[in-house]
């Protein structure tokens, strides 16, 4: 990595005080800075590769049309208006039947067997005798393809066939057209692949689309992808503050009549806006490249740039501290990652822990099945009690993983809060949105901490440096 000279600084800057001109001299030089690290042109090729792979993915719908019909009809027999997928079992609702079964008699596809097309559907209902009752038109076209908080189907031109015969055993027939309603695309199950068909990353199955645009974006944008750009930003930054402090530089910077701590803020903000920029870049391209292979357009992904932003401004408050501490790039960007480690370590323990202290306070509790759960083919259970010594929340590393979570960023947080906004994009089923939240998640804590960690590591290095000699 080669880095600008930063004794040019002084000629760029004004010949009197001025608190834009000098931030903007500032930011001038960062941005030299910025562009002569050669690392950063590496990632910028790594992030461009990664990006090229995922445009040579196909998404294609699987033929699953009727099936989602079948579906439909049979939630038909209960009321679930209202009812939260995520923590009702399926007792619950068993018990909101209403005494009635209706199928799908007969389904012709207008079209290809895709999430977009229309279908001519025959519904029959018959209800139990003295338990069930007959329904109206007007009542199926509405609860046709309707889910909690969510509709597959939207039901057009019905109109009631039953004969004589039928209406006497509580049977019922419906004519009608079926349009997608405006969840079904994510639900329907589509094939995955890479390198233009070359590579299948999905079951025979499929999965459904939001499930898999969710996972592209989280990969792209929150995962691979922002953690190369943040690594790398860490390193290119890293060299900043300590190359300003460089024997002969800060001389001439303090000639100039301007106050210590605007150089260290300066610095500081030119940093994070570039690198501010870069992030935004990647988020666009996600969004651009997730739009191409779905035609699924999520606002929620913009969430993200205020996420990764202010845990890279934690980042380089840190990276800035050490810089003026020791005056040295390698131990600025060694603190810094190491940093990044201790939080993510201390993080999967304290969920460690607080799934420790859930088991425990579940023991011997029988457990009902929701219907989440149900449709993942999850079975009834009973926790049994731990082994002495066995909670990890009582043992000695969970009490101070704790205690060092109570006070440490919480920046598994901030990525939580990203994830919930995308499950409310991609998923649907009410709360069933927010299983990807740990049990204490708190985004007030999240940004705060991550804001009060970020200043006061600024602060002390604005301190130090108005205070120790050139």
């Amino acid at each position: 990595m080669t880095t600008f000279v930063a004794e040019s600084i002084p000629d760029r800057l004004p010949r009197g005080p001025g608190l834009v001109r000098t931030a903007m001299a500032m930011f001038k030089d960062s941005w030299l800075e910025f562009r002569d690290a050669r690392i950063l042109w590496l990632l910028l090729a790594a992030i461009v590769i990664l990006f090229v792979t995922a445009l040579s993915g196909r998404v294609e719908p699987l033929p699953v049309g009727r099936t989602f019909l079948d579906l439909t009809a049979k939630a038909l027999g209960a009321d679930l208006e209202g009812f939260d997928l995520a923590t009702g079992s399926v007792a619950d609702a068993l018990a909101r039947l209403d005494g009635s079964v209706a199928w799908i008699a007969a389904a012709e596809p207008q079209g290809d067997d895709v999430p977009g097309t229309s279908w001519k559907v025959t519904l029959a209902r018959n209800v139990l005798p003295m338990v069930g009752v007959a329904e109206k038109t007007a009542a199926i076209e509405e609860r046709f393809g309707k889910i909690p908080d969510g509709r597959l189907w939207t039901a057009t031109g019905i109109r009631e066939t039953t004969n004589a015969v039928s209406r006497t055993i509580g049977g019922q027939t419906w004519e009608m057209t079926v349009a997608p309603g405006p969840d079904l695309k994510l639900l329907w199950p589509h094939r995955f692949t890479l390198f233009f068909g070359g590579l299948d990353l999905t079951p025979a199955q499929g999965a459904p689309l939001g499930l898999e645009v969710f996972i592209l974006q989280k990969l792209l944008c929150t995962g691979l992808g922002s953690t190369i750009l943040l690594l790398v930003c860490v390193v290119v930054t890293a060299a900043f503050v300590p190359t300003m402090l460089r024997k002969g530089t800060l001389e001439l910077l303090l000639v100039r009549p301007i106050p210590r701590w605007q150089l260290i803020v300066f610095k500081y903000a030119a940093a994070l806006l570039f690198v501010t920029a870069l992030l935004g870049t990647l988020i666009l391209a996600t969004w651009v490249v997730t739009v191409l292979l779905s035609d699924v357009r999520s606002p929620g992904v913009v969430l993200a740039l205020p996420s990764l932003v202010l845990f890279f401004a934690l980042l380089l408050a840190v990276s800035v501290c050490t810089g003026v501490i020791t005056r040295s790039a390698p131990a600025a960007m060694l603190v810094t990652v190491s940093y990044w480690a201790i939080l993510f370590i201390v993080g999967v323990m304290h969920q460690q822990s607080v799934a420790s202290r859930l088991r425990e306070e579940n023991v011997g509790k029988p457990r009902p099945t929701s219907v989440a759960e149900a449709l993942r083919g999850r079975k009834p259970s009973i926790d049994g009690p731990q082994q002495p010594g066995s909670a990890f929340h009582r043992s000695t590393a969970g009490r101070v993983a704790d205690a060092f979570y109570a006070v440490l960023p919480h920046i598994e947080d901030l990525d939580t809060m990203v994830d919930r906004q995308l499950m409310r994009d991609f998923a649907i089923g009410g709360r069933i949105r927010m299983l990807v939240e740990s049990p204490d998640f708190s985004w007030q804590s999240g940004v705060g901490l991550t804001l009060l960690h970020a200043a006061a590591y600024l602060t002390l290095a604005c301190a130090i440096f108005a205070r120790r000699d050139p």
